[in-house]
C-alpha cells in the first residue's frame, strides 16, 4: 500500500531545522522546505530510549552512569519488525554508549538541577509572520533548592557528519529557546544553562550571550517572512 504524503498548507518547521535554513544557500533552503510541505507520515517516534534515559539520569540526584546501561539492555531486548526500527534500535544504543561516556561533559552544569519534560504548547511553539516554530526543549532544568526554573536541553541526534550542528546553529537555536520562554514566563535564565547537545558530534553548545544575540535575532526575523513568502508557491518534486 503506497504511503500518502501530507502536504502542509500552513508552514511549520522545527527550530533546529529553522537554523540549518539559515545558514544555508538558496537552494539548500528551497530543499529543507520542499521536505518539510510534502512529508510523509512519521513512522514512529525515535530516539525514544535515549531521551527516556537522559530524563531519568538527570532526575537522580547521584547521577548514576548506570542508568544508561538500563536503557542499553531494553534496547538490546527489542526484536524490530521493520528495517527503520532495527536502525533506531542501533542509532538508540550508540547514543545511549555515547551519553555514559560523555555524561561528566554533557551534564556537569547541572549537578544541583533537576529535569521536567512537557512545557506547555504556549512555551515550546512561536507564531511569527503565519509560521509555528517547533521550539520544543527535550528538558527544562530547575534548581533542586528553589524549583526554580534556570535552563534547559535541546536534543539533537544526527548520524550524519554534514547534518551535525555548527556553532552558530547552535547558539540561533539556544538563543531563541532562551528568548521565548524567557518573554513567557517574564523569567531571566542562566545563558549556560541553556545548551543545545549533538549527541554524536559530541558537542555542546551554549546560548549566546546578550550582544551575540543582538546580531543574530534579525536573522531570524528576516527568515520568517522569506518561509512565509515563498511557502505557498512550494512545488513538489516529480520523480
Amino acid at each position: 500500500m503506497e504511503k500518502k504524503t501530507i502536504v502542509r498548507e500552513n508552514p511549520t518547521i522545527s527550530i533546529i531545522t529553522l537554523s540549518k535554513y539559515i545558514t544555508s544557500n538558496s537552494k539548500k533552503k528551497e530543499s529543507l522546505l520542499k521536505k518539510l510541505k510534502f512529508s510523509d507520515p512519521p513512522l514512529f517516534t525515535r530516539y525514544a530510549g535515549p531521551k527516556a534515559a537522559i530524563n531519568k539520569y538527570l532526575q537522580d540526584q547521584d547521577r548514576n552512569v548506570a542508568v544508561f546501561d538500563d536503557y542499553i539492555s531494553k534496547e538490546n531486548d527489542k526484536k524490530p519488525e521493520s528495517s527503520f526500527k532495527l536502525s533506531d534500535k542501533r542509532c538508540s544504543i550508540e547514543s545511549l554508549l555515547i551519553l555514559k561516556s560523555k555524561s561528566h561533559l554533557f551534564f556537569a552544569l547541572y549537578n544541583t538541577h533537576y529535569s521536567k519534560k512537557g512545557l506547555k504548547k504556549q512555551y515550546t511553539h512561536l507564531y511569527v509572520d503565519g509560521v509555528d516554530v517547533s521550539l520544543s526543549p527535550d528538558y527544562a532544568l530547575y534548581n533542586s533548592a528553589s524549583n526554580v526554573l534556570e535552563g534547559f536541553i535541546k536534543l539533537s541526534f544526527s548520524k550524519e557528519k554534514r547534518e551535525r550542528l555548527t556553532y552558530q546553529q547552535g547558539q540561533l537555536i539556544t538563543g531563541l529557546i532562551k528568548d521565548h520562554l524567557e518573554e513567557q514566563l517574564q523569567i531571566k535564565l542562566n545563558r549556560r544553562l541553556c545548551i543545545v547537545i549533538d549527541v554524536f558530534a559530541q558537542k555542546t553548545i551554549l546560548a549566546p550571550e546578550d550582544r551575540t544575540w543582538i546580531k543574530d535575532k534579525p536573522k531570524l526575523s528576516s527568515a520568517f517572512k522569506e518561509i512565509a513568502a515563498v511557502w505557498p508557491y512550494l512545488q513538489k518534486q516529480v520523480a
